[in-house]
């Protein structure tokens, strides 16, 4: 119990006390036995005496009104409001955030600081530094981990791991009083210092994921496969927690409505897969011994029972009789729609859990997924809450049609993942036990499987697939020669075409138009965003990713060779060995 809750209890008892003594006195008066200044003597109803007794019990009866609605209000906001019985959880938070009392008790302490997996002072993603007579948080990477570090300010309160080190679970605050005031006695020119945390992310391959994004709205996931290690979370564009404090910058940072510089886009940020869910589909089809199906790919596409509108190629690409090997290597959309619903929705939906999505049964339920707040690995909760990536979700409802399931089996449709997840994806496939493993942020934890995403054997076979299509497939020309023969790597390639909301470039607000009715509405357009997810070396994989670029087209002209650069980095930083 803190000294704030302590002093609250001590009111609100001193507060039934009073209360308690006006009742007593009110029922001692109404009795009679102080109706009359002289024992014995009876005095006349309108009396001097008897009308001022009867008016100040009016006041009495009001008083003691508000003292109860005083006291109500009171124990409401002590107790249940913030205090140890809370009720109302967004409240508690937005107290904890600008309750200037806990701001000063915050920063009157130094915070831990953050470092890499290397624990190296000289490469940490938040430390203190000596400037210009006094000491200032500094973050060495930037822009380049801003989403990953968060901030610690005054003014905007805390975010992401920087609120982690704040809050009382991890920090000198959770200590008892008399222990931290014994500490002031017997140093008092030292200042508490709040406990470091020693992150698993690689310092190096976190600044390079970042700079392959600069300039674009896009993100990165890097994974070590085996224990569920995240080596680089990167998000573009970035912000410089540094100034988030200032109200200039704060403003225009929530202003831009189309890059979203405060977005984390590899954990919360929704996006349409493209062919690289078709690892999931094929997975399905293993698992189910349905992996020897052919079926013939048509110029003019596929079109599934219930449905007019066909599925087709790229730029009406047709592959004709082709099987599963080839049809994956080739990203023929046509083979696993067709095979997506042969598999049905109960399969495909089982196999898409197996892997970390959530089943819906329509889509507008999907739309408000919530959180995966059990997802990470960890005993801190504030880092499983505050690191939560938004639930990635498959549509798999009765009511699915069979053309909608087909979209999904390619990528499109309703199915709506983050980076995140379709870097659990590939490390599931990576994975030598078709395991996907908890993500992991602090080092020295035991590895904590999430799901059998698969049998050995399946994984096994993916992990061929995938190596196809960097060998003679989609990303054969862009990822190839940039590996240069250096280390061997599998992936899958995706293009994904959804509608967006289209931005003024010189205000970042929407732009509005009126259709044939004359109605105002939001322009729209489609955006084509570029995929890859892999794994690397083949035989061994070390390190699993996802990679996405908003508008960035082809999956294998964008995203691969930035996966190529990451692979490059990981091997000179020694993660893969």
């Amino acid at each position: 119990m803190n000294i704030s809750t302590f002093l609250s209890i001590v009111v609100l008892i001193g507060l039934l006390a009073i209360v308690w003594k006006l009742f007593t006195t009110n029922q001692l008066f109404n009795s009679g036995e102080m109706a009359s200044p002289i024992k014995g003597a009876p005095l006349a109803d309108d009396s001097g005496p008897r009308l001022a007794s009867r008016r100040l019990r009016y006041a009495q009866w009001l008083f003691g009104l508000l003292l109860i609605m005083a006291f109500v209000f009171h124990l409401y906001w002590a107790l249940f409001a913030a205090g140890p019985f809370r009720v109302d959880p967004p409240y508690a938070a937005t107290k904890d955030r600008f309750d200037n009392r806990n701001r000063r008790e915050s920063e009157s302490v130094l915070r831990g600081w953050i470092f890499d997996r290397h624990h190296d002072v000289n490469r940490t993603l938040a430390r203190y530094k000596y400037l210009n007579g006094g000491v200032i948080r500094d973050y060495q990477l930037g822009l380049a981990a801003s989403h990953l570090t968060g901030y610690g300010t005054f003014v905007r309160g805390d975010a992401a791991l920087e609120k982690a080190l704040s809050t009382p679970s991890s920090s000198y605050l959770e200590r008892p009083l008399t222990t931290r005031l014994l500490a002031i006695i017997r140093e008092p020119e030292l200042p508490e210092v709040g406990p470091d945390l020693v992150t698993t992310i690689d310092y190096d391959l976190q600044r390079e994921a970042f700079e392959l994004l600069r300039s674009r709205r896009a993100a990165v996931a890097v994974i070590d496969p085996r224990d569920g290690q995240i080596l680089a979370l990167a998000s573009s564009p970035g912000f410089d927690p540094v100034h988030a404090e200032t109200i200039e910058t704060w403003k225009a940072l929530q202003s831009d409505e189309q890059d979203k510089p405060l977005l984390n886009r590899a954990t919360s940020e929704y996006y349409l897969p493209g062919s690289t869910f078709k690892t999931v589909t094929a997975a399905a089809a293993i698992e189910s011994r349905l992996d020897n199906r052919v079926f013939t790919c048509r110029r003019e596409g596929w079109i599934t029972p219930d449905a007019s509108r066909p599925i087709r190629d790229d730029e009406g690409e047709a592959h004709g009789e082709i099987d599963l090997a080839e049809a994956f290597v080739k990203s023929c959309n046509q083979y696993f729609a067709h095979l997506g619903v042969e598999l049905g929705r109960l399969r495909m939906g089982e196999e898409a859990e197996r892997f970390g999505l959530r089943q819906f049964p329509n889509p507008s339920r999907s739309l408000r997924a919530g959180r995966q707040n059990s997802l990470w690995n960890t005993e801190n909760r504030a880092i499983s809450s505050l690191l939560a990536p938004a639930s990635s979700t498959f549509v798999a409802g009765r009511e699915l049609s069979s053309y909608d399931l087909a979209l999904e089996s390619i990528g499109q449709g309703f199915v709506q993942v983050t980076p995140l997840q379709m870097a659990l994806v590939a490390a599931a496939v990576a994975n030598g036990q078709g395991i996907a493993m908890r993500p992991t942020i602090e080092m020295g934890l035991q590895p904590v499987p999430l799901s059998q995403a698969m049998t050995p054997a399946t994984a096994a076979r993916l992990r061929q697939l995938m190596a196809q299509v960097v060998r003679r497939g989609t990303a054969s020309r862009t990822l190839s020669p940039i590996l240069d023969g250096l280390v061997t790597a599998g992936g899958k390639t995706g293009t994904a075409q959804r509608l967006v909301t289209v931005y003024d470039p010189r205000t970042g607000q929407p732009v509005m138009v009126r259709d044939e009715k004359g109605r105002q509405l939001v322009q729209r357009r489609v955006r084509i965003d570029s995929w890859f997810i892999g794994f690397a070396p083949v035989d061994d994989p070390q390190i699993a990713f996802a990679v996405v670029v908003e508008d960035g087209g082809y999956g294998a002209a964008t995203s691969a060779p930035i996966a190529g650069h990451l692979i490059r980095r990981a091997l000179r930083t020694g993660l893969i060995r």
